[in-house]
């Protein structure tokens, strides 16, 4: 515990930004996607453009920070960690299709730009290169059993996100939907992922089963973590900071935990206003303020902020199975980053 004071009272005395502590890894993450160019196809330069958009690079660097908090270095986990980007990038095309939206890093979605026939073909050539990275480890030093392990993950995450997709499709037809059904929801669609990444990490970096399962659950509860903040922001966020459109969960009926818990705090009235504004396609700011009003009324908001930090709080505890290092402790100020971030 006494590793973690130093970067707790920072945490205390003022926020740690997300950014400074990405940074180095993301610009690693950066130049591989560069260096990683598609083969010569018609929708290849779509692809390519799709993972050179820019956003947080969560995921690779997950992967990249697990394996520097186990070996010291992060140089051999880079194919790994581009696999979980082209997962994620595939993912996103996807959902944007799914949401309709318009817009992703302040551009244009692929769908909206090419149409949904040639966004579903860019998704794909983004999951099968997903083989192309990891059989890269098959002329490392890495032993075939770790090659298979990673594969695992990588197959298994990409299963539970899909079938946490469908699962929230189900429960937002339901007429209630609960905080357990959002946790499980939450813990599929963006856990399962992060708790690959972190776990495929430790093992490119030859962590022991123990460790590797530590970091699994450590990338679980901090992807759970991750996706309530992201609902915290789809409704009080900054489009501009955010680079996507905010309310969308509202005009989706999505599974936003602010809004099941404005939704079992609410009298009926209050309960009408938000079903008034479901499925919206637009906002006015009045609409817009007035919601966030209402949520802050009912301290939902707050609720889901504390929420976010029970669950980064978990992924700290898992920490401590790693020997003290300065890599480990920018896994703790990663956490707590998450908890205040804009963007």
């Amino acid at each position: 515990m006494e590793k973690y004071s130093r970067i707790e009272r920072a945490a205390d005395s003022e926020s740690i930004e997300l950014d400074s502590v990405l940074e180095r890894y993301r610009a690693a993450v950066e130049k591989a996607i560069r260096n990683s160019q598609f083969q010569e196809s018609p929708l290849s330069r779509d692809a390519q453009g799709v993972m050179e958009a820019g956003g947080k690079r969560l995921r690779p660097v997950l992967v990249l920070m697990s394996c520097e908090a186990v070996s010291g270095q992060f140089t051999t986990s880079l194919p790994a960690a581009i696999a979980y980007e082209l997962a994620h990038e595939a993912s996103l095309v996807q959902d944007d299709i799914i949401d309709n939206s318009t817009l992703r890093h302040d551009k244009e979605t692929v769908h909206k730009k090419r149409g949904v026939s040639a966004a579903i073909l860019v998704s794909d050539l983004l999951i099968f290169d997903i083989f192309n990275q990891l059989a890269k480890y098959g002329s490392s030093t890495l032993s075939k059993t770790r090659i298979v392990q990673l594969m695992s993950y990588i197959a298994r995450a990409a299963h539970l996100t899909i079938k946490g997709e469908f699962l929230e499709a189900r429960i937002t037809k339901q007429p209630k939907i609960t905080e357990d059904d959002y946790l499980e929801v939450a813990g599929l669609k963006t856990g399962a992922l992060m708790a690959a990444a972190c776990a495929s990490g430790a093992v490119v970096g030859g962590a022991s089963e123990k460790v590797t399962d530590a970091m699994y659950r450590f990338g679980y509860n901090l992807g759970i973590a991750f996706q309530i903040r992201d609902d915290i922001l789809d409704i009080s966020g900054d489009a501009t900071e955010l680079g996507k459109p905010v309310m969308k969960d509202i005009q989706n009926n999505a599974c936003n935990i602010v809004l099941i818990n404005a939704m079992e705090k609410a009298d009926v009235y209050r309960q009408n206003i938000i079903n008034s504004m479901l499925y919206k396609k637009w906002f006015a700011l009045s609409d817009m303020k007035g919601l966030v009003n209402l949520l802050t009324e009912l301290n939902s908001i707050e609720f889901a902020s504390k929420l976010a930090e029970k669950y980064t709080s978990f992924s700290r505890e898992c920490l401590k199975s790693l020997r003290g290092s300065a890599a480990k402790d920018k896994l703790v100020a990663l956490t707590y980053a998450l908890e205040t971030r804009k963007a």
